[in-house]
């Protein structure tokens, strides 16, 4: 009877195969994707830390080159 079931001129266990089949694929696809984002979101976030010392060290050597100056 399954064999008898025919959707667009396909079988419908062929049909709901090859749907399962893409949607694996989709699966793996937006997986790799997300994992491309936190890589990312940690790229940023580190670059951020550093520009935070960054400017931290240029505010601190600032202070001491006035307070120096002030001498």
């Amino acid at each position: 009877m399954e064999s008898k079931l025919l959707v667009g001129g396909k079988n419908i266990m062929d049909h709901t195969n090859e749907q399962q089949k893409t949607l694996e694929i989709r699966r793996q696809e937006i997986a790799v994707q997300s994992r491309r984002e936190r890589e990312i979101q940690q790229q940023v976030m580190v670059q951020d830390e550093e520009t935070l010392e960054l400017k931290e060290t240029f505010s601190s050597l600032q202070q001491e080159v006035e307070a120096k100056t002030k001498k």
